[in-house]
């Protein structure tokens, strides 16, 4: 179900839009009746400004439906006087726009400020009209708009606010130019290709750029204004593949309901096609209701349209057509149309089969959702109810001022005093609602829509494609319209890709037809209904007719296309070219030779393409028989059929080795394709009449993989070696492997002979999804009932859903004998055998210990394990937590209070972070058995109290930081309970926890160890939302100038800074000192080692890299004027190779924190080794004594060896 509305002035804006179209048809003289729907179905043209954008070979598809000679003309002073009469504001930019916007809307608040001047309220008509026109300038939806209870001073100062802040993020906005905005925005999404196939899969899936932006192009502003669309779901996964549908396809209405020009229903296929993760991860969705209304917020800021005749390849998409042609032109090679079916399989998947036209449209989209799941099915109008009233809520919240404010959640006292009305009603009614928001586009820092949209207004650099259109052109009119000079055969290229895409994706293909084109199939309709009245009177002479036209049509248009699609396709010329065949079966052979070859020249090798000739089977047999084969091939067993096989397979071989011409090897192959075909056929047969479903079944999935088609029982190309040389290895191994199977066990053998007839192919890649699905109904059609009970087990588990990955896997498992290791549950166990393998393996790598038997039962225990079981996270490891497991409402959200045991500290510290609190850090649960072991260690570690790393001494204890096996746990680790979540959590959600983290200015990991693998994960993707500003000055003090800076850090190039340590028992924290550097002790930027809630049991800190940045604000305190990053390596370095070596090669300066009075000669050597290498380097030298009467003597010495560089 879904609705969609506009701002009020939108509607109209269509209709005048729509009425100056109807202006402009009359006033040449057509049809409005009659042409509208026309200009609509065929073109997707709405408005009048769209026409200018039509070209001839548009003008050519109209002229085709004209009702009188005389509208051609008018059509032609239609177009003329769209390109003169165009709409002003179609030729705003949209800079102009945007400041027309901001003008309206300021005149609009001034004269509302007019009228309370003059004690005006707002129920009186002239204060309504003036708020709305306020409201539609500044694109404001009506039910975000202020309640009539909320006085009319407020709202001027709210709006005037509001417009102040836009003022100053156009002030310092930074705009690309058009054609590096299209090429950027959304990863230069508007350039990239679509593989056009009826799966909805393969056309959101990125591509590379097909297209270089055109030289002759410019954005202009929005054909309509701000769009409100609302969307509700019924399941997550029909919730997330919208989502990933808009984000690649666009937001139109029109090509959400319709998906006319992507081929394919959107509508229809939302939510059929699942992820495997999504199914992994939500698994529970699919047992509980669950209900989702989201409300889309569709702000377009400028359009597009690429004009066809403008559209360019990129050089990466031409080079590699240009390497296709340089095949087409290997005639001999005798793999050619598999090598030319392959290479253009992987253009398409690299670069897509078709470009976008557009109307391409630029902007962002804001989306509020209300989710519940878990209620009951009667219970489905009240949770709609709630969603629906706790969504308006959250989005009046949305806009800061206007009526409710809110930061994370609804307004919690409404929430509440719904939810308990419905307890009266259903008294078992318990549900929560999530409240969430998503953005395309915009400032990912934003807070809020008003925040979000005033930086998308400021900046094209956050604008991304919204909606792409529905005008696709297919890569081969691309050729012939712009890239004829570019190949030596542009017509052939384009041939050969058409042909291809049709046998890849069976859908209709055609090269764009000119007038040129439409005449000679106008030649070939005519002379095909001669073709009705012929009857076989003189076969040589008429077939002659045939050969001379089909010659004819293919150097007209340069490519036998007509003659396959048209003609051959063409019911009459089958029936005479039966008819000549039957007329000839029963004459001696030396009558029948010449019409065989007239017949070759006709069909070979055309007949292969045409799909709808059922008889073409048996034409071809007739020619190849040759004289000497009086009777029918007979086959009774497979050795005879290997037999015949292998002595075809040499013939041809012999052949080619000979050298001989092409026309030669050319019939080679037609004979041993024959000969092939007439084997399979005859020992087919004879296994339907001995009935053995199991050989007949194997037999056909390995011919299948080289193109053999079931239903005309013929192969799809010519046979060349490679194919023959598949089928003999392929028939004989299989074959061998089956029966040796099947002595040992039936269900064994049934399960190899599935799954090659899910795999078998000559291809390098996988079969298609299509292919297997009619495999596994020939599977089911040969073998039925006979399947056993295991594989039919496995074929339902997985078949009904199409799960190939998972299906191939169990049937593996059968074939090895594990049926067991196929249901459900004991999979799980093993998985969890497997984990806990995991575990202590790589404990024992994980760092040697002086204590050997205390490492060994830590080991034993599975820390990690032990740490998310207490922590309630082991169902979410790994990666299996999602935003939706915690934005969530509760009464904690609101009321301050504290965890009531270890399994409440994650959903305690996602709560915090979910409201900004910085305090997430410092939670920790203590129970009443090791208060008083805490005490001594927390008494003195106070968030606000003052500490100098170089004045203390702590205990030197240079063992391992885990607990004897005496001594019980601790409280859990603050940074324990973080990096749990983190390695529980899914890719979105890291991103999302991390630009939290950021705003709590924290530092943030980038090199993390994985817990159960020697693996080390590096956090880029997870960093790309984080973004921070700040402020440089020049060094001139005669001539100051500030520069501001806001850009993703991710792409930020600065100098790094890296903080390591060696040795273990120092008495400075180096992520205290790094505190101290940073932030003057204001802020703990790292967790270290005095911070509240520490402990000396941090079990997953250990090797991780964290970062951080220094972001000047331009003033005279600043310690640095750059930008600069900060690293921080935890424990000892020269444990952590790995972390070392990469910092090394991308830091500019590395500081060391050591002891000069250490004695270990690996910690030595480790700092020589710094020492000689070219990056910088600062020592910060702790001299430790472990006796120290007098507190004030200094222990701490800096010795440095600086090289400055330019990085």
């Amino acid at each position: 179900m879904e609705t969609a509305k506009c701002i009020p002035d939108e509607p109209q804006l269509r209709s005048r839009r729509r009425h100056d179209l109807q202006e402009m048809l009359t006033e040449v003289g057509l049809s409005v009746d009659y042409w509208m729907p026309k200009l609509q179905e065929d073109l997707g043209v709405t408005s009048a400004q769209a026409l200018q954008y039509l070209d001839k070979r548009d003008l050519q598809k109209l002229k085709s439906q004209i009702q009188h000679t005389w509208e051609k003309k008018a059509l032609e002073k239609l177009l003329d006087l769209s390109q003169t009469n165009g709409v002003a504001e179609l030729q705003e930019t949209p800079g102009d726009v945007i400041k027309n916007r901001q003008r309206q809307a300021a005149q609009a608040l001034q004269a509302l400020r007019a009228l309370q001047s003059e004690g005006k309220h707002r129920e009186e008509e002239a204060v309504r009209r003036e708020e709305a026109e306020l409201r539609q300038a500044m694109e404001i939806p009506e039910e975000c708009w202020p309640m009539p209870e909320v006085p009319l001073k407020d709202i001027t100062e709210i709006v005037e606010r509001h417009l102040s802040h836009m003022e100053q993020a156009l002030a310092h906005s930074q705009n690309l130019s058009d054609r590096d905005l299209v090429r950027w925005a959304s990863g230069g999404l508007a350039l990239q290709g679509i593989y056009k196939t009826s799966h909805q899969r393969s056309l959101i899936q990125k591509r590379e750029e097909l297209l270089d932006v055109p030289k002759q192009f410019s954005l202009v502003g929005p054909e309509h204004g701000t769009w409100i669309e609302i969307k509700e779901f019924s399941s997550f996964q029909e919730q997330a593949m919208f989502t990933e549908t808009i984000e690649m396809m666009g937001f139109s209405p029109t090509s959400l309901v319709k998906g006319e020009g992507w081929g394919i229903n959107l509508g229809a296929g939302m939510g059929q096609n699942k992820q495997k993760e999504s199914e992994d991860t939500h698994q529970s969705h699919s047992e509980q209701s669950y209900f989702c209304s989201a409300k889309f917020s569709y702000i377009p800021l400028a359009t597009c349209h690429f004009h066809i005749n403008h559209l360019q390849l990129s050089k990466a998409a031409l080079q590699e057509l240009k390497s296709i042609e340089e095949l087409l032109e290997q005639t001999t090679h005798p793999d050619r149309s598999s090598l030319l079916k392959h290479r253009t399989e992987n253009f398409f998947h690299r670069f897509g089969s078709h470009a976008n036209q557009g109307p391409l449209h630029l902007g962002g989209i804001y989306c509020w959702k209300a989710s519940s799941e878990g209620f009951k099915s009667e219970q489905l109008a009240d949770v709609k109810q709630q969603a629906e009233e706790s969504l308006n809520i959250y989005i009046r919240g949305s806009y800061s001022g206007f009526g409710v404010k809110v930061d994370a959640n609804v307004n919690m006292d409404y929430s509440h005093s719904k939810v308990a009305s419905y307890n009266t009603t259903h008294q078992n009614f318990q549900t929560k609602v999530q409240l969430s928001v998503a953005q395309i586009g915009g400032p990912a820092e934003a807070d809020g829509i008003a925040q979000w949209t005033a930086g998308l207004v400021a900046s094209n650099q956050t604008w991304s494609v919204i909606d792409r259109g529905l005008h696709l052109v297919p890569i081969w009119n691309i050729i012939l319209s712009s890239h004829r000079t570019d190949f030596k055969d542009a017509l052939q290229v384009a041939n050969c890709l058409k042909d291809n895409y049709t046998a890849l994706t069976g859908l209709p293909a055609q090269i764009q037809e000119g007038e040129e084109f439409l005449t000679v199939r106008k030649e070939a309709k005519l002379f095909l209904e001669d073709v009705k009245c012929w009857e076989v009177s003189d076969p040589e002479e008429q077939l002659s007719k045939l050969i001379y036209f089909m010659q004819s049509l293919s150097q007209k248009i340069k490519s036998y296309d007509i003659w396959i699609n048209t003609c051959l396709t063409d019911w009459d010329l089958q029936n005479f070219l039966i008819n000549t065949v039957n007329f000839y079966k029963n004459s001696p052979t030396y009558k029948t030779q010449f019409i065989k070859s007239q017949l070759c020249s006709l069909l070979e090798p055309h007949i292969y393409k045409v799909t709808n000739f059922p008889q073409a089977h048996s034409i071809i047999q007739w020619i190849n028989q040759s004289e000497s084969e009086e009777e029918q091939v007979k086959i009774t067993s497979f050795s005879e059929f290997i037999k015949t096989l292998k002595k075809t397979h040499k013939n041809l071989m012999e052949v080619n080795f000979k050298s001989e011409s092409p026309e030669t090897v050319e019939e080679a192959k037609r004979t041993a394709t024959y000969e092939v075909t007439t084997a399979l056929s005859s020992f087919l047969e004879y296994l339907r009449e001995t009935e053995q479903p199991d050989m007949q079944l194997l037999l056909l999935s390995i011919a299948a993989g080289t193109g053999y088609q079931l239903v005309n029982s013929i192969f799809q190309h010519l046979l060349g070696c490679d194919e023959l040389n598949f089928l003999l290895d392929q028939m004989q191994s299989n074959q061998h492997k089956y029966q040796e199977l099947k002595n040992i066990c039936n269900y064994r053998a049934q399960a190899f002979l599935v799954l090659t007839a899910l795999r078998a192919t000559v291809e390098i890649t996988d079969i298609s999804t299509e292919e297997k699905t009619q495999r596994l109904t020939l599977i089911k059609q040969h073998m039925g009932e006979m399947l056993s009970e295991e594989v039919a087990h496995v074929l339902t588990k997985h078949g009904a859903h199409h799960d190939w990955e998972n299906l191939e896997n169990d049937l593996r498992l059968l074939i090895e004998g594990e049926y067991k290791a196929t249901t459900p549950s004991l999979q799980m166990d093993e998985v969890k055998k497997q984990l806990q393998s995991l575990c202590h393996g790589k404990k024992q790598t994980y760092k040697q210990q002086s204590n050997e038997k205390n490492t060994k039962e830590i080991i034993e225990n599975g820390p990690f394990l032990d740490l998310l079981h207490r922590l309630g996270l082991d169902h979410y490891y790994p990666k299996r937590m999602s935003r939706a497991d915690f934005h969530l409402i509760y009464k904690t959200s609101v009321y301050n209070s504290q965890p009531t045991s270890e399994k409440e500290l994650p959903f305690y510290f996602l709560q915090k972070l979910l409201m900004l609190d910085y305090g997430l850090r410092h939670l920790v649960f203590k129970d009443d058995e090791n208060i008083k072991t805490q005490a001594s260690i927390g008494s003195c570690n106070h968030e606000d109290e003052d500490f100098d790393p170089y004045e203390d001494v702590i205990k030197n204890n240079d063992s391992p930081s885990y607990p004897s096996v005496t001594e019980s746990w601790l409280h859990i680790h603050p940074m324990d309970i973080q990096m749990a979540i983190f390695h529980c959590a899914d890719d979105l959600t890291r991103q999302y926890i991390l630009s939290k983290l950021s705003i709590c200015q924290y530092a943030l990991p980038l090199v993390v160890p994985n817990p159960n693998t020697s693996q080390i994960e590096f956090y880029l993707w997870s960093l790309r939302q984080i973004r921070k500003s700040w402020q440089e000055s020049s060094k001139s003090p005669q001539h100051k100038s500030y520069s501001h800076k806001n850009q993703q850090m991710c792409r930020v190039s600065t100098p790094i800074v890296s903080f390591i340590r060696v040795g273990n028992g120092l008495s400075a924290s180096k992520s205290q000192i790094m505190n101290s550097l940073l932030s003057k002790r204001k802020h703990d930027v790292f967790f270290h080692r005095h911070c509240r809630g520490s402990n000396k049991h941090c079990l997953l800190m250990e090797g991780v890299v964290e970062i951080c940045w220094f972001c000047p604000g331009g003033q005279g305190e600043d310690i640095f004027d750059k930008c600069l990053t900060f690293t921080n390596l935890h424990g000892d370095a020269k444990e952590h190779s790995q972390q070392l070596s990469f910092l090394q090669d991308v830091s500019s300066l590395i500081v060391v924190l050591m002891s000069a009075s250490d004695n270990n000669e690996e910690n030595q050597k480790l700092v020589r080794h710094l020492c000689q290498s070219s990056t910088p380097l600062i020592c910060l030298i702790d001299d430790k004594e472990k006796d120290i009467a007098n507190n004030s003597g200094k222990r701490m010495r800096i010795a440095s060896r600086i090289e400055m560089r330019q990085n």
